[in-house]
């Protein structure tokens, strides 16, 4: 069996919803920061973290197949 694809996301505010490829995949906890995993077809991805309605971050990303991609949220980065 392959290993799984995955984005790990890192430095999510608390509370803030984890958006990949334009569908939201859940929210951060509220009160522990621990890294949210992802699992990904493989290929390009966009990543956004979006706090209420503002996006505070954005990356674009390339996973490879049974690869795992760390997605590492910088406080206000939106590129």
């Amino acid at each position: 069996m392959p290993d799984p694809t995955e984005l790990v996301v890192t430095g999510a505010p608390l509370g803030s919803i984890i958006v990949v490829d334009g569908v939201s995949v859940g929210a951060t906890p509220t009160r522990d920061a621990r890294p949210q995993t992802i699992r990904v077809a493989p290929g390009e991805h966009q990543v956004e973290i979006h706090l209420g309605d503002p996006v505070v971050y954005r990356e674009q990303t390339y996973v490879g197949r049974g690869e795992q991609r760390i997605v590492r949220v910088l406080s206000g980065s939106v590129r």
